[in-house]
Protein backbone atom coordinates (compact mmCIF):
# COMPACT_ATOMS: atom_id res chain seq x y z
CA UNK A 1 0.00 0.00 0.00
CA UNK A 2 2.94 2.23 0.92
CA UNK A 3 4.41 1.78 -2.80
CA UNK A 4 1.15 2.98 -4.25
CA UNK A 5 0.50 5.92 -1.95
CA UNK A 6 4.38 6.75 -2.69
CA UNK A 7 3.88 6.32 -6.39
CA UNK A 8 0.37 8.40 -6.12
CA UNK A 9 2.33 11.03 -4.23
CA UNK A 10 4.96 10.96 -7.46
CA UNK A 11 2.94 11.44 -9.83
CA UNK A 12 1.09 13.93 -8.59
CA UNK A 13 4.07 16.03 -7.63
CA UNK A 14 5.04 15.43 -11.35
CA UNK A 15 1.61 17.18 -12.83
CA UNK A 16 1.68 20.00 -10.14
CA UNK A 17 4.95 20.89 -10.72
CA UNK A 18 6.19 24.44 -12.05
CA UNK A 19 9.29 25.34 -12.72
CA UNK A 20 11.45 27.46 -10.26
CA UNK A 21 13.64 30.62 -10.57
CA UNK A 22 16.12 32.58 -8.41
CA UNK A 23 15.21 36.03 -7.38
CA UNK A 24 18.01 37.55 -8.92
CA UNK A 25 18.58 35.30 -12.21
CA UNK A 26 16.31 36.27 -15.24
CA UNK A 27 13.47 34.51 -16.70
CA UNK A 28 14.21 33.78 -20.44
CA UNK A 29 11.78 35.11 -22.38
CA UNK A 30 11.07 33.73 -25.88
CA UNK A 31 12.99 36.21 -28.36
CA UNK A 32 10.43 38.83 -30.35
CA UNK A 33 11.09 38.98 -33.83
CA UNK A 34 10.22 42.74 -35.42
CA UNK A 35 9.40 43.70 -39.09
CA UNK A 36 11.94 46.58 -40.33
CA UNK A 37 9.63 50.22 -40.59
CA UNK A 38 9.42 51.04 -44.45
CA UNK A 39 12.01 53.34 -45.65
CA UNK A 40 11.10 57.03 -45.66
CA UNK A 41 9.52 58.39 -48.67
CA UNK A 42 10.26 62.12 -49.20
CA UNK A 43 7.71 64.86 -49.32
CA UNK A 44 7.28 67.63 -51.59
CA UNK A 45 4.92 69.53 -49.86
CA UNK A 46 5.77 73.21 -48.47
CA UNK A 47 6.85 76.89 -49.32
CA UNK A 48 9.98 76.95 -51.11
CA UNK A 49 12.11 80.10 -53.10
CA UNK A 50 15.17 80.32 -55.27
CA UNK A 51 17.17 81.22 -57.61
CA UNK A 52 17.54 81.08 -61.64
CA UNK A 53 19.82 81.99 -64.31
CA UNK A 54 18.90 80.87 -68.26
CA UNK A 55 19.08 81.58 -71.78
CA UNK A 56 16.06 83.21 -74.11
CA UNK A 57 15.53 83.39 -77.61
CA UNK A 58 12.80 84.07 -79.31
CA UNK A 59 11.45 86.50 -82.78
CA UNK A 60 9.65 90.27 -82.45
CA UNK A 61 6.53 91.42 -84.69
CA UNK A 62 9.31 94.70 -84.85
CA UNK A 63 12.87 94.04 -85.39
CA UNK A 64 13.69 89.99 -86.03
CA UNK A 65 15.33 87.53 -83.69
CA UNK A 66 16.77 88.36 -79.77
CA UNK A 67 18.61 86.39 -77.74
CA UNK A 68 20.38 86.83 -74.38
CA UNK A 69 20.67 85.94 -70.82
CA UNK A 70 18.20 86.05 -68.08
CA UNK A 71 18.71 85.41 -63.99
CA UNK A 72 16.03 85.89 -61.28
CA UNK A 73 14.01 85.02 -57.97
CA UNK A 74 11.11 82.37 -57.85
CA UNK A 75 8.44 81.62 -55.06
CA UNK A 76 6.21 78.72 -54.74
CA UNK A 77 4.36 76.13 -52.88
CA UNK A 78 3.93 72.97 -53.31
CA UNK A 79 0.86 70.36 -52.23
CA UNK A 80 2.05 66.04 -52.57
CA UNK A 81 -1.48 64.77 -52.14
CA UNK A 82 -0.60 61.01 -52.53
CA UNK A 83 2.34 58.90 -53.00
CA UNK A 84 3.38 60.74 -56.40
CA UNK A 85 1.49 63.76 -57.22
CA UNK A 86 2.20 67.14 -56.45
CA UNK A 87 0.39 70.50 -57.72
CA UNK A 88 1.74 73.75 -56.79
CA UNK A 89 1.51 76.85 -57.62
CA UNK A 90 5.05 79.28 -58.77
CA UNK A 91 5.46 82.97 -59.68
CA UNK A 92 8.87 84.38 -60.75
CA UNK A 93 10.39 87.27 -62.25
CA UNK A 94 13.71 87.79 -64.18
CA UNK A 95 15.96 90.82 -65.13
CA UNK A 96 16.85 90.25 -68.76
CA UNK A 97 19.91 90.69 -71.29
CA UNK A 98 17.72 89.50 -73.91
CA UNK A 99 18.23 92.15 -77.32
CA UNK A 100 19.17 92.39 -80.71
CA UNK A 101 21.05 95.09 -83.23
CA UNK A 102 17.67 96.93 -83.86
CA UNK A 103 17.30 98.68 -80.12
CA UNK A 104 14.67 95.94 -79.05
CA UNK A 105 15.55 94.90 -75.54
CA UNK A 106 13.45 92.57 -73.13
CA UNK A 107 13.78 94.17 -69.67
CA UNK A 108 12.14 91.90 -67.43
CA UNK A 109 10.04 88.60 -67.46
CA UNK A 110 7.31 87.25 -64.57
CA UNK A 111 4.70 84.38 -64.55
CA UNK A 112 2.42 83.46 -62.24
CA UNK A 113 1.86 79.47 -62.67
CA UNK A 114 0.21 76.33 -61.46
CA UNK A 115 2.55 73.42 -61.44
CA UNK A 116 1.75 69.24 -61.71
CA UNK A 117 4.11 66.68 -61.47
CA UNK A 118 4.65 63.31 -60.69
CA UNK A 119 7.43 62.44 -58.35
CA UNK A 120 9.58 58.66 -57.47
CA UNK A 121 10.56 59.60 -54.18
CA UNK A 122 13.49 62.56 -54.82
CA UNK A 123 12.42 63.08 -58.62
CA UNK A 124 9.94 64.88 -60.16
CA UNK A 125 9.03 65.56 -64.15
CA UNK A 126 5.96 68.51 -64.03
CA UNK A 127 4.57 70.43 -66.47
CA UNK A 128 4.01 73.94 -65.73
CA UNK A 129 1.78 76.83 -67.12
CA UNK A 130 0.32 80.14 -66.70
CA UNK A 131 0.04 83.79 -67.00
CA UNK A 132 3.05 85.63 -68.29
CA UNK A 133 4.46 89.46 -68.61
CA UNK A 134 7.23 91.30 -69.68
CA UNK A 135 8.65 95.12 -70.18
CA UNK A 136 10.27 95.73 -73.31
CA UNK A 137 11.64 98.39 -75.23
CA UNK A 138 11.47 99.36 -78.99
CA UNK A 139 13.87 102.67 -79.36
CA UNK A 140 13.29 103.76 -76.26
CA UNK A 141 9.93 102.94 -75.77
CA UNK A 142 8.72 101.02 -73.00
CA UNK A 143 5.52 98.80 -73.19
CA UNK A 144 4.23 95.97 -70.95
CA UNK A 145 2.90 93.09 -72.74
CA UNK A 146 0.35 90.33 -71.09
CA UNK A 147 0.50 86.53 -72.71
CA UNK A 148 1.08 83.13 -71.02
CA UNK A 149 3.43 80.76 -70.21
CA UNK A 150 3.90 76.90 -70.38
CA UNK A 151 6.61 74.51 -69.65
CA UNK A 152 7.71 71.41 -68.95
CA UNK A 153 10.96 69.98 -65.92
CA UNK A 154 12.52 67.59 -64.20
CA UNK A 155 13.76 68.77 -60.41
CA UNK A 156 15.77 66.39 -58.33
CA UNK A 157 15.88 67.03 -54.43
CA UNK A 158 19.74 66.14 -53.25
CA UNK A 159 19.03 67.15 -50.13
CA UNK A 160 16.51 67.46 -47.17
CA UNK A 161 15.33 71.41 -48.00
CA UNK A 162 17.68 71.71 -51.61
CA UNK A 163 16.90 70.81 -55.08
CA UNK A 164 17.78 71.78 -58.43
CA UNK A 165 16.18 71.85 -61.63
CA UNK A 166 16.07 72.02 -65.40
CA UNK A 167 13.26 73.71 -67.20
CA UNK A 168 12.46 74.68 -70.89
CA UNK A 169 9.82 77.50 -70.77
CA UNK A 170 7.71 79.05 -73.62
CA UNK A 171 6.30 82.19 -73.75
CA UNK A 172 3.85 83.97 -75.82
CA UNK A 173 3.03 87.70 -75.63
CA UNK A 174 0.27 89.24 -77.61
CA UNK A 175 -0.17 86.84 -80.68
CA UNK A 176 3.75 86.99 -81.05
Amino acid sequence: MKKILLSGVALAALFVAAPASAADVPVRQQQQYYKAAPAPVFNWTGFYFGGHVGYGWGDTAVGGDVDGFLGGLQLGYNWQLSRNWVFGIEGDISGTDINNAVPVHVDYLGTLRARVGYTWDRTMVYGTGGLAWNRSSVGGVHDTDTGYALGLGIEWAFAPNWSTKVEYMYYAFDNR
